[in-house]
């Protein structure tokens, strides 16, 4: 008679339990990987297209400072006023305006990269206006209330959706001084090796960090 050869019961299991070992090792990290490209690939889109809509807004109608923003006002109708000039520029699937309610553009709670719950629903806040694009990021700004920048906008890279952390999917843009800038910059208010890099950092200056380095290597100090 013929002797078939083949794996026993406990040689299967050996290969699966190995397998398993090295997937759970290896799993992860592709992961992160992923996520990291993906979100740096939609923050530079972002940066794209809110530098298009404000140069495209101002060939149409003239310079910000022309808008008839109120400066040194935090305001809904200041938030408004932006609005009306930026929205024709921009691929807009859902407009939220001043009040999302029903969270379709804004999650309500964002937290700090070092874990610590942000203070502003931002859903709710009618100071900001808030949109999604078609792309499915989410844009919401306010006009006029800083001293140096004249809107200030916010991206959450996938929308509404987890993690909603700042340095994670959340970023932060100023127009000043006729361009777009991310917040994080070394002479900002927020540079990232105080507010991205340094340990405890509350995320407020990625932005900078991840746009000019093309990295988020923060996530392992």
């Amino acid at each position: 008679m013929k002797k078939n050869k083949a794996f026993t019961l406990a040689e299967v299991l050996i290969t699966l339990g190995v397998i398993g070992v090295v997937a759970a090792i290896t799993i992860p990290g592709l992961m992160a990987k992923y996520y990291e490209k993906r979100t740096i690939n939609q923050l530079k889109a972002a940066q794209s297209i809110i530098s298009r809509a404000f140069r495209l807004a101002e060939e149409e109608y003239g310079e910000v400072d022309g808008w008839g923003i109120i400066k040194g006002q935090w305001s809904g109708n200041n938030a408004t006023i932006a609005a009306n000039y930026l929205k024709p520029f921009l691929k807009i699937a859902i407009d939220c305006g001043l009040s999302d309610n029903n969270k379709k553009c804004v999650s309500k709670n964002y937290v700090r990269l070092n874990g610590q719950k942000h203070d502003i629903n931002y859903s709710t806040d009618r100071r900001y206006y808030k949109l999604t694009l078609l792309n499915g990021m989410s844009l919401w700004w306010k006009a006029g209330a800083e001293p140096k920048s004249i809107i200030t906008i916010w991206v959450d890279t996938n929308g509404k959706y987890p993690p909603n952390t700042w340095g994670k999917d959340l970023f932060v843009f100023s127009y000043e001084n006729g361009g777009l800038r991310p917040w994080g910059a070394p002479n900002s208010e927020y540079p990232y090796k105080g507010s991205c890099t340094a340990k405890n950092a509350n995320g407020y200056g990625c932005a900078y960090y991840v746009l000019y380095t093309k990295k988020m290597d923060y996530f392992t100090h």
